[in-house]
């Protein structure tokens, strides 16, 4: 045996087979010939771990495999460089992590406990740090969306006895545990429901619960995230302990997006461990996981001690005392008692030391645990062993609860927080609420489900074996002799000792949430759960508080670390945003049209010739709009079809613009705001009916206005009969441009008038168009020529597109993409909300204060009415020319008055610029602050490559001010 303190070899974080598994040493545990309920002998599973290769059992964990495998050490801590093995059985576990290997793709920092066994898992010991791997595998992530009427979170005794009531209901039910196998505690428990063992009554439910039609069993499923609305996320593990064949038609995680009437949270409890010297050593583990690995997977140790202050552990010892370990001692830190469970242990024979405590272990040359040193009164005992099971209590598993506001309290008895009342559409059974007794379980279960689900009356509870136990005590931390703090482990993932607890508050860091960041307790992946009431304690012992005054530091979502991989699901590479295509795609295709995202629609940004430059594509085709003919492919503009008798009524309070006047065949410009006067979106309304109206918004705000149209209809005015549908994808829609485009429609659409006063500037017409009958035709323009916009179905717009090439071929006519339409747009002054308006952009400041009526009410008219949207310093949208006629400056660049050394003065920005073929210079709009006062000054624009361009700002209207060509007042 190593003497206390004696130097040992640190093992790599990586690990090695030597430094692991410690040849000719003992192990922390063995594999018993028979028992683990778990486990499928006659199912031997390969792995490797660290590049040695092992076995374990189907039913397994990684966890318990390792240890069944001999394998003691994991890795070396982040800090302080000491071995470290597995410590808990579930989430408690703290020093337990993997990096997990499956090419392409690697996870790191999953945890042992909760990893299923597989044939062929390969896994590298991480403590703290894991590795990212760049690669993506899609295929092994999904997403699923579920609804319920009862989602039970837990599936121990009490999470089993809601689902149970909720199935017999005939409710929807979705019961997930994190665990592989339901049970919980029952799973490591001798206990006996209706005076027959767990086991069986645990069977027959399981059998039931999967049997029925409505119900969902999810395990190895953690619920990692609430949501509003009673809303949860849960990450299921879904092929890993599959057999190979069937692992590859499954991905291997999945995320659950669930949105349930009612949640039982049942997540039931975490052990604490007690603090003293030396207490991170391989080989010490909590109490509880230690029953766990017997009853599950037949690990057991040759010899065992037990140190203690809650009477759980007396399981444990019983446990081991049955399957034949060697218990040397139960050392309980609390005065003699009474309870049958230490009666029971004594009557055993099993040794039990009353008020002692350990206060030191030593290592044997691998750094695992050999002995323990026992101070009982004034004698201080050696006690060889192989495993040290601790446990210091429970504390309520509250993360779920926490995480959406939840409150708790202190509870004296039990030292720790429990819950003060469940939240809305939320219900707590079990464990979870602080009663600890399996009667409790299975009665609070129940009724937790009967009242979700608002059934009357009881429901039977079972009889259990419960057995009174004496309390728990409240001191959990041995002082170390020497009075060096510093090897006392209060957060074992993040090396946070004792002693520096002791540092945080002596210098003044008295809050939790103060001494969590001074310490790094609770910071780690596991998010400290067997570690912050220790703290909180500590903190409070030392700074003199009631332990109810000082409270835990909080935690955070999720739950348990998740993968982006997860997160993602499918949503990967290609498939990582939608892409959306028009009618017209195959006909830009055939065209040889370039393509480039716009609010997820693939759009044609030109259409190059053989020989031509990127420039020569887009002067050709803004040629064409300005001096003939051209078409535009614009059906990706959001459509809505809002129609009611109160439909005028609704847009009148909505935009800007006064749209109940709007008589039926025209259109309007219209502008919508936020409640804070700002600009939401433009576009044109147009009054198709007496209560109908067709409104068309910007690409990429189609799905923000119909939803800010149904939240006023929703909230604000229930009682307006007004309907708002989204119709999009519903119209094909093509903007026919340029002074020969009166000359091209009159050809497709023999039956229009399209003369000047039978059709003017914002005009709404009903045609048959290419033979395509009720199209709709608009006399609007974004591009300052005469234009007409063509809406027909989405199936005819193929038909009307090459209708449309093939009457206008004799006049030239020209496809043109979004790079010809921004040139003809910013020539024109059309500004692009999103790109030319920023979050604070009114009305007035785009330039469009002409909009804003004198009396009219609307959205965001107080507002714009306060002093500030008005004062002075504000930017405003401008227009500029590049001094340099052939430079266009790049967008988002800086815009200063005064050239020197860093920091320069901004006065604004460039929003939009392009080289303007037709004006012959390079030219563009700009928020500049106080832009309209400062028309004419010269501005300067750093460039990136050091240079520095000037700019002189001028109207932002550069091309037909007056609108004429626009309004078609030269091409008769």
């Amino acid at each position: 045996m190593a003497s206390r303190g004696a130097r040992y070899p640190h093992t790599r974080d990586r690990g090695d087979a030597a430094g692991e598994r410690a040849a000719g040493g003992a192990d922390l545990v063995k594999r018993l010939a028979t028992g683990g309920l778990g486990i499928d002998r006659t199912r031997p599973l390969a792995f490797t771990w660290n590049g040695t290769r092992l076995s374990g059992f189907a039913g397994d964990t990684l966890a318990s495999a390792l240890l069944g495998a001999g394998v003691r050490v994991l890795g070396t801590s982040v800090s302080a460089g000491r071995p470290r093995g597995i410590m808990s059985a579930g989430l408690e576990e703290a020093t337990g992590f993997a990096q997990v290997a499956r090419a392409p793709v690697e996870e790191p920092l999953v945890r042992t406990t909760a990893l299923p066994l597989y044939e062929g898992l390969s896994a590298q010991g991480r403590i703290v740090k894991g590795t990212l791997v760049p690669a993506r595998d899609p295929s092994r992530f999904d997403w699923r969306y579920a609804h319920c009427d009862l989602l039970v979170v837990g599936a121990g005794p009490a999470g089993l006895a809601a689902a149970l009531e909720g199935a017999r209901a005939g409710a929807r039910v979705l019961l997930a545990d994190c665990a592989p196998v339901v049970g919980g505690a029952l799973r490591r428990e001798a206990r006996r429901i209706d005076g027959a063992p767990a086991e069986a009554w645990l069977a027959a439910v399981e059998h039931e619960l999967r049997a029925a039609p409505d119900v969902t069993v999810l395990t190895g499923t953690t619920a990692v995230m609430p949501l509003d609305q009673n809303g949860m996320w849960l990450a299921q593990r879904v092929g890993g302990a599959l057999p190979e064949a069937a692992r590859g038609a499954l991905p291997e995680q999945r995320l659950w997006q669930v949105r349930a009437q009612a949640i039982v949270l049942a997540t039931g409890t975490l052990e604490r461990p007690l603090v003293f010297p030396d207490n991170d050593r391989p080989g010490i583990m909590l109490a509880g996981a230690a029953r766990h690995y017997l009853r599950q997977h037949a690990l057991a140790p040759a010899r065992g001690v037990l140190f203690t202050a809650h009477d759980d552990a007396y399981r444990t010892a019983l446990a081991w005392h049955e399957a034949g370990v060697s218990v040397a001692a139960v050392v309980d830190m609390r005065p003699p008692g009474t309870s049958p469970l230490r009666s029971a242990v004594r009557a055993a024979g099993v040794r039990v030391l009353d008020k002692a405590q350990v206060v030191g272990t030593d290592a044997d040359a691998y750094g695992t645990l050999c002995a323990v040193h026992v101070q009982t009164g004034d004698t201080t005992l050696t006690l060889e062993t192989d495993l040290l099971a601790t446990s210091a209590g429970v504390d309520p598993n509250l993360h779920l609860h926490l995480h959406l506001g939840g409150t708790s309290t202190y509870d004296e008895r039990l030292g720790t927080a429990v819950p003060s009342a469940p939240l809305p559409g939320q219900w707590l059974a079990g464990a979870v609420t602080g009663r600890l007794t399996l009667a409790d379980a299975l009665a609070q279960g129940a009724t937790a489900a009967r009242a979700a689900l608002g059934l009357d009356g009881e429901a039977a509870a079972p009889t259990t074996d419960d057995v009174d136990e004496d309390p728990p005590g409240l001191t959990w931390q041995v002082p170390a002799p020497d009075g060096d703090e510093s090897r006392s482990f209060v957060d074992l993932h993040r090396d946070a000792t004792v002693a520096g607890i002791v540092r945080a508050v002596d210098a003044g860091a008295t809050h939790v949430e103060h001494v969590k960041r001074y310490t790094l307790v609770g910071t780690g992946v596991e998010q400290g759960r067997a570690a912050k009431v220790l703290a909180a304690a500590l903190v409070a012992a030392r700074a003199g508080h009631a332990a109810a005054v000082v409270g835990t530091s909080g935690s955070r979502p999720p739950v348990e670390p998740i993968p982006f991989h997860l997160v993602a699901g499918r949503a990967q590479g290609t498939r990582f945003d939608p892409v959306r295509t028009t009618a017209l795609h195959a006909e830009h295709e055939a065209l040889g049209a370039v393509f480039e995202p716009a609010g997820q629609w693939l759009r044609a940004s030109r259409y190059p010739r053989e020989g031509e430059s990127i420039d020569d594509t887009v002067r050709r085709e803004v040629r064409a709009a300005r001096t003939g003919v051209a078409l535009a492919d614009v059906s990706t503009l959001g459509k809505l079809d809002v129609r009611g008798p109160d439909a005028a009524w609704v847009l009148d309070q909505l935009y800007v613009t006064p749209l109940a006047s709007l008589p039926e065949g025209k259109a309007r410009y219209a502008v919508l705001c936020h409640l804070d006067g700002s600009i939401l979106d433009d576009g044109v309304v147009m009054r198709t009916g007496a209560h109908r109206y067709f409104v068309t918004t910007s690409t990429g705000h189609a799905a923000a206005v119909a939803e800010w149209m149904e939240e006023w209809l929703q909230t604000e005015w229930p009682d307006k009969r007004c309907w708002v549908t989204p119709v999009t994808e519903q119209f094909t829609t093509v903007a026919v441009v340029g002074p020969a485009s009166r000359t091209l429609l009159a050809h497709v659409a023999p039956g229009l008038a399209v003369d000047r006063d039978a059709f003017p500037f914002l005009a709404v017409r009903t045609a048959t168009v290419a033979g395509i009958a009720n199209a709709q035709v608009a006399r609007v323009s974004f591009s300052g020529e005469l234009a007409y916009e063509v809406s027909v179905p989405w199936h005819d717009g193929p038909a009307l597109w090459r209708a449309l090439l093939a009457a206008g071929a004799p006049l030239g006519v020209t496809p043109y993409g979004l790079d010809a339409l921004q040139v003809l747009r910013i020539e024109k002054g059309y500004l692009i909300v999103g790109q030319d308006t920023e979050a604070l952009t009114t009305p007035h400041d785009a330039g469009l204060g002409w909009m804003v009526p004198a009396r009219k009410t609307f959205v965001g008219r107080r507002s714009l009415e306060r002093v500030a949207p008005r004062a002075g310093g504000r930017a405003q949208l401008v227009g500029f020319r590049a001094n340099d006629p052939q430079l266009v400056i790049p967008e988002g660049v800086a815009l200063t008055s005064a050239l020197g050394a860093p920091p320069m003065p901004i006065d604004g920005h460039v929003s939009s610029s392009r080289y303007s073929p037709t004006l012959a210079c390079a030219l563009g709009l700009a928020l500049v602050r106080d832009g309209r006062a400062r028309l004419g000054e010269v501005l300067h624009a750093p460039l990136l490559d050091g240079r520095v361009a000037s700019v002189t700002l001028v109207d932002p209207v550069h091309y037909d001010p007056e609108g004429a060509r626009r309004d078609g007042a030269d091409h008769q």
